[in-house]
């Protein structure tokens, strides 16, 4: 038995038992809590670009397990269906669904496929962003790898949040998550793509103003992650060093420290919070 006190009694010290709550009841209570918390997405949908591999596989991953719906975007069908069967082996359900995101009638498509699939759409994530490869220097960099960067990520970025809108707002509200970059902080070699990530932080920041009346929460995270784009940007013996010496000292996991925390952004825990910027990076932020 577990007892259960209000206060003293002055004249003996004594403690007064109010209730008490036997062992049953409270492996219940503690089995409901639970439940709570790893269940926080279940019956929401949610919408994951650049879920084939990488932080966008972590997200869909993370977010599956506390029990979303979820619409896995990509470009590489067979990657997105891997990721499909894992989420499904964990119980919940995921639709892959092949798009390029630099088609802007691909996504309309894809807001199309959420709502077809799961009819509403409660959250997000925009962690989708081409081509892989994106240090160049501005004298350097081509043409066509500035536009691709530009309409893969912020008019993608804005597109996709702005044919979600009127969805999530039907639903009572939704939560956005979008993705930036450590190169904000240090542009030098990354200029575009440090730049492209900036306007889409500004976009999310006006974005949680203007919609903040229809309850619909936008939040930036800043990863550093271990994907393969960064294979492409830094080979591993850069790695090891770059993971030496960041104060947690090591790289970002995509499902464990990425995923985890855009699921969290996604759930009504984070329901006060709009308008971040949340670095997810071992502390690389604070060294800069």
């Amino acid at each position: 038995m577990r007892l259960l006190f209000s206060r003293f009694d002055v004249a003996g010290t004594r403690v007064k038992p109010l209730a008490c709550m036997d062992c049953d009841n409270r492996a219940s209570s503690i089995a409901d809590i639970e439940e709570r918390v790893m269940g926080r997405l279940t019956g929401k949908a949610a919408i994951v670009t650049g879920a084939g591999q990488g932080a966008g596989a972590g997200c869909a991953l993370a977010m599956a397990s506390e029990g979303a719906s979820i619409l896995l975007v990509g470009r590489t069908l067979s990657k997105l269906e891997s990721v499909a069967k894992e989420i499904e082996a964990r119980g919940a359900k995921a639709v892959p669904f092949s798009a390029d995101i630099t088609d802007r009638a691909a996504l309309r498509a894809i807001v199309d496929k959420a709502v077809e699939a799961f009819g509403r759409i409660d959250a997000l994530v925009n962690a989708a962003q081409a081509p892989e490869m994106r240090s160049a220097r501005l004298l350097d960099i081509d043409d066509d790898v500035v536009q691709e960067l530009w309409t893969s990520g912020p008019v993608a970025t804005l597109a996709l949040m702005r044919f979600c809108h009127p969805h999530m707002k039907a639903a009572g509200g939704g939560s956005i998550i979008n993705f930036a970059s450590g190169a904000l902080r240090v542009p030098a070699d990354y200029g575009v793509y440090a730049g492209c990530k900036a306007a889409i932080e500004t976009i999310g920041r006006a974005a949680s103003v203007e919609w903040g009346p229809d309850n619909i929460r936008v939040n930036t995270v800043v990863p550093f992650v271990l994907s393969p784009a960064m294979d492409l940007d830094m080979p591993a013996d850069v790695q090891e060093r770059v993971a030496a010496k960041l104060p947690l000292r090591r790289l970002g996991r995509p499902e464990e420290d990425i995923g985890r925390t855009v699921a969290f952004l996604a759930s009504e825990d984070s329901a006060y919070m709009t308008g971040n910027l949340v670095t997810l990076d071992g502390g690389s932020w604070s060294q800069k």
